[in-house]
């Protein structure tokens, strides 16, 4: 299934998840760009930095350990892309992956988060397999932690001071998420 990646569509009533194209390059960039969307991310970058890796993940992916899979997340029928949900492959031999989101800033507090990753994780568990979710936000962006648990994810740890963002280092929490806590998923 993970070879179905490069052309991999997740649809829920609202949403369309697709592959990024090189159509999304530029919203892709602003959306970076944007303080409003990445502010508990990370911290400014060059705009050439950026665009490098944003085309990297444009290659087709095959679940290699740490190598993101980014969905952009589009309305149906509406092209403009909201932002994307991701993940990453942490520990394939723990059947254990990364989950990662960020909308812009003009659609916050709709449902789009949640309902995206929804049909994210559901993917995960269904046909790709995997065992264990994880996520990780800093302690202060309370939003993305409170959508983590509206998923059902459970805090596992505290990583204190493990993000250095805005010149201040960062407690960041370790959310996690088992198969056989997935409605569904038994």
């Amino acid at each position: 299934m993970i070879l179905a990646a490069p052309a991999l569509r997740l649809e829920t009533e609202r949403l369309v998840l697709r592959r990024l194209t090189v159509d999304d390059l530029p919203t892709a960039i602003a959306h970076e760009q944007d303080r409003r969307i990445m502010r508990w991310i990370r911290d400014p970058q060059p705009v050439d930095e950026i665009r490098t890796r944003c085309e990297q993940t444009l290659a087709t992916w095959h679940g290699d350990d740490g190598r993101w899979l980014l969905l952009a997340v589009q309305r149906r029928g509406d092209p403009a892309m909201l932002g994307i949900v991701c993940c990453r492959v942490t520990a394939a031999e723990h059947e254990t992956f990364e989950i990662g989101y960020r909308l812009h800033a003009d659609v916050h507090r709709r449902g789009y988060g949640l309902e995206a990753c929804r049909v994210l994780v559901d993917w995960l568990f269904g046909p790709i397999g995997a065992r264990k979710l994880v996520a990780y936000c800093v302690a202060e962006n309370e939003p993305s932690w409170r959508l983590m648990e509206k998923l059902g994810m459970q805090r596992e740890a505290v990583l204190r001071e493990y993000s250095l963002l805005d010149g201040a280092w960062r407690d960041e929490f370790v959310y996690g998420l088992l198969r056989r806590e997935w409605p569904g998923s038994g």
